[in-house]
């Protein structure tokens, strides 16, 4: 945990070594993530192969399946987001922030990185226009107060690059340079030092420059935290040996049936010709008649039983704590068996664990998403901007990421109009999602077609009943 700026002085190694931990952390959980399982859990060639000459031979990326999961869930609906009426300053300045940063892809970045390291990056700048973007974990450095580590005194983006430079007497060689980007309220310092040996070493150049925003224009989004934590706990951290183990046994499972689908046989000597270059004994299959005399042994096969029925037994436990360790189910992965899931209440049901994972990072989504929104607003105010306004309040309308049932939700809805437990006016709102003045618009056209349908249905007794008072007028 870093509590000052000293840890960017000359002489001090980099990367920090309170930090290494956590930076060692990110790079398995990508690795992880990008399947590349064999760097990370270097046992498994000891498990697999005596002579540890074999790398895995099947990836199970269960870590990459539920980082999408969560994310899909979280923002595969993308959530309205609203900062006043329609054609507003507020709202049509929020709807040009939101689409030229593609904001939504964006979150979804950060999702991603929230489940893989346990913390997701916004990061806000101003480029002619407010800009949006993602920064890697990995360059991220935390300076916290060590009375409260929830007050952040500073955020630090650094990292290292090479560079070919001319030396003595002609000769090229690469110097390393570590590259900060220090953000604190109201300003930016961006250094750049030189790099020796793995220590930092003098300044090449320093510049400041005021953004004009009284916060930091990096906004972190945290996976579980606890009173104790800075930073968030990612998703994988508690599944790696639970993935390890299904990965090694279906690897072994796979390797003793390609290991016994080519059979080996047995027989009388009778059943082997020599080869006449090399003189060896070969068996040589394909239609020949083997004599078999009084008391020799007919050739055949091995016959083998793998007993696998204790290993996929063990496979459904490892897969059950999976689902319960992820905060999954079978159903969130489309496993759902005939009857389960007949309407969208009994598939909510088997998916309440995911539901209440995402209503969990829904909890820290919102609030980033509105910081990050509003800074934005106030970045393009403070640099001069054209027409810059800033938002009072935003709303956002987040969806739950499950496929709708229309049917359902209509008949649910149509019911309590009828009961009178809701108006028709509510019911079309939560169903369509419409805006004031396009819900307006429907109540007219509903209440205009209604009054044109009503002379059809009521015609022809009103014409019965004159057809009937006139007759017996005639009469009398």
């Amino acid at each position: 945990m870093l509590t000052s700026l000293d840890f960017l002085k000359a002489g001090n190694t980099w990367p920090p070594p309170d930090e290494a931990e956590r930076l060692s952390r990110y790079n398995q959980n990508r690795l992880l993530f990008e399947g590349k399982h064999e760097q990370v859990f270097a046992q498994w060639v000891k498990l697999l192969r005596d002579d540890q000459q074999a790398t895995l031979e099947i990836i199970l990326n269960w870590h990459k399946r539920l980082s999408t999961l969560f994310a899909d869930l979280l923002l595969g609906e993308p959530p309205r987001i609203t900062a006043g009426n329609k054609n507003s300053p507020e709202q049509t300045t929020l709807e040009r922030l939101t689409q030229d940063n593609q904001l939504h892809n964006t979150a979804y970045e950060v999702a991603l990185d929230v489940s893989r390291y346990g913390t997701g990056l916004f990061k806000i700048r101003f480029d002619q226009r407010a800009i949006i973007e993602t920064q890697q974990p990995g360059i991220w450095y935390l300076v916290v107060a060590a009375d409260n580590i929830r007050e952040t005194l500073a955020q630090v983006l650094a990292y290292v690059y090479e560079v070919e430079e001319m030396g003595m007497f002609g000769r090229r060689h690469k110097r390393q340079y570590l590259k900060t980007e220090l953000h604190e309220k109201g300003k930016i310092t961006t250094t750049t030092q030189y790099l020796k040996d793995g220590k930092i070493d003098a300044v090449k150049e320093q510049t400041e420059i005021s953004t004009g925003v009284d916060e930091f224009l990096i906004v972190p989004v945290n996976n579980v935290l606890t009173s104790d934590r800075i930073m968030g706990k990612d998703d994988y951290i508690d599944l790696d040996s639970l993935i390890q183990e299904l990965e090694i046994r279906v690897a072994q499972i796979s390797r003793i049936l390609d290991k016994h689908a080519d059979p080996n046989m047995y027989g009388p000597d009778a059943a082997l010709v020599q080869d006449s270059k090399t003189g060896e004994w070969l068996f040589r299959g394909g239609g020949k008649y083997f004599p078999v005399g009084q008391g020799e042994t007919p050739p055949g096969y091995f016959t083998w039983d793998g007993q696998l029925e204790a290993a996929f037994k063990q496979i459904d436990l490892l897969m059950e704590q999976l689902y319960v360790l992820s905060e999954t189910s079978a159903a969130a992965f489309g496993q759902l068996k005939s009857g389960m899931a007949e309407s969208g209440t009994a598939l909510r049901r088997l998916m309440l664990a995911p539901l209440a994972k995402v209503n969990r990072l829904r909890m820290r989504f919102d609030p980033a998403l509105k910081k990050v929104l509003k800074l934005a607003a106030e970045l393009e105010a403070a640099q001069g901007m054209r027409g810059a306004v800033k938002f009072e309040s935003i709303d956002i309308a987040w969806q739950d990421g499950l496929p709708g049932d229309d049917k359902e939700q209509a008949e649910i809805h149509s019911i309590l109009v009828q009961s009178g437990l809701i108006s028709r006016e509510t019911a079309l709102k939560r169903l369509f999602q419409y805006e004031a003045d396009t819900l307006k618009e429907e109540l007219i056209r509903i209440t205009a077609e209604a009054n044109a349908e009503a002379p059809l249905i009521f015609r022809p007794n009103l014409e019965q009943q004159q057809g009937g008072e006139g007759q017996g007028g005639g009469g009398s």
